[in-house]
């Protein structure tokens, strides 16, 4: 990624909260858009499906898993199928926009969050291929030469809009297309899980429920959404490595996202306002829930005694490098619905490596 520009002569620095969201899109299991998905999740709805895939003991794999994907669509096809459609959703009222006003819309910078690299299975043409395919598929125009992917599991998801949101601050565009894609179906990931004993059964609690998904969120700066939609703003984005990952020798303490959890608090500071609303990427994994356990502690002077700790991939399946991006827009939805538990949320992600993020947005008081 090239180094962010020094901000546009004659305008002034943007703060983190000048940062607004003005479109959402998402898709997963329990859901075809940002809403459909938000209230499938409140409503505590989930539906694994077995697969023609069979475990170490003979059994078939069952994951949460898009009915209207086949079985046989697998790799950068499935990622195409999911992201796309979220794509289009995000950036919708962005080109509508547009055409009102009379312009002709320019194509879209888009980041976007995807697997380690180091994942089994993970299909090599994804970092050629992968933004094409999202173009032709949501019909959304992309400016090539602006845009990324961002090769780091959950994590990666938070770091894919810190980069946006340094782009918008430094003032080299308007607008920026940020989400992440992922998808578990896919034999050698489920055979590489299940060898792990992290694949979730009545013989191994101690493991997570594979999902898939794409969420995108559009993101602008305030001067521009006098005629757009004002779904959230962002007050501040953390990102941390941690020295102890999942599989080290030594046990982790939860310093990576403890760091980023201080770092995206940090802009509007633990004592000026606590937060009282957490949403993650918590599943039945132990070392994540510890994890996560470590991190709230220690910062606890961030949340308020009665914070509420939502976990949304219990209900839609592990979304991997989804995550963030489907975590914020259910947030956005939530509060553009009336249902959410509060109005300022933070997002904490952690990648199987070494990624660790966290992101706090609120509700956007200017509407």
């Amino acid at each position: 990624m090239a180094a962010a520009a020094s901000p546009v002569a004659g305008r002034p620095p943007l703060s983190v909260s000048d940062v607004v969201v003005a479109g959402v899109g998402a898709r997963a299991p329990s859901g075809l858009t940002a809403l459909q998905v938000t209230m499938s999740v409140r409503a505590l709805k989930m539906d694994p499906r077995q697969s023609h895939l069979i475990d170490r003991n003979g059994e078939p794999m069952a994951m949460c898993r898009l009915p209207s994907i086949g079985d046989d669509v697998v790799g950068i096809d499935r990622f195409v199928a999911l992201g796309g459609p979220a794509l289009t959703q995000a950036a919708f009222a962005w080109f509508a926009a547009e055409r009102r006003n009379g312009r002709t819309a320019r194509p879209l910078p888009v980041l976007v969050a995807l697997p380690s690299r180091s994942r089994p299975g993970l299909d090599a043409r994804l970092e050629l291929h992968l933004l094409r395919g999202l173009e032709a598929r949501s019909q959304v125009p992309i400016d090539h030469a602006s845009s990324g992917l961002i090769f780091g599991c959950r994590g990666g998801g938070v770091e894919a809009f810190r980069l946006a949101i340094e782009r918008l601050r430094a003032g080299e565009h308007e607008a920026v297309a940020v989400g992440g894609v992922d998808s578990w179906f896919d034999p050698d990931a489920l055979e590489w899980l299940d060898r792990e004993l992290r694949l979730h059964s009545m013989q191994t609690e101690n493991g997570f429920i594979p999902g898939e998904g794409a969420g995108f969120s559009l993101l602008t700066v305030r001067r521009r959404v006098a005629s757009l939609p004002r779904l959230a703003q962002i007050l501040g984005v953390g990102v941390a490595s941690e020295p102890r990952p999942y599989g080290s020798d030594e046990p982790c303490l939860g310093l990576g996202i403890t760091t980023a959890v201080k770092r995206a608090v940090a802009p509007v500071g633990a004592r000026a306002r606590r937060i009282p609303w957490v949403m993650t990427d918590v599943v039945n994994e132990r070392h994540r829930i510890d994890e996560w356990t470590y991190a709230m502690a220690r910062s606890h002077e961030a949340f308020t005694t009665d914070v509420i700790h939502d976990q949304p991939l219990l209900k839609t399946g592990d979304l991997g490098a989804a995550s963030a991006a489907v975590l914020l827009a259910i947030a956005a939805m939530r509060w553009q619905t009336g249902c959410a538990a509060a109005d300022c949320v933070l997002i904490g992600t952690h990648s199987d490596g070494v990624e660790r993020g966290a992101l706090l947005a609120s509700d956007d008081p200017v509407r």
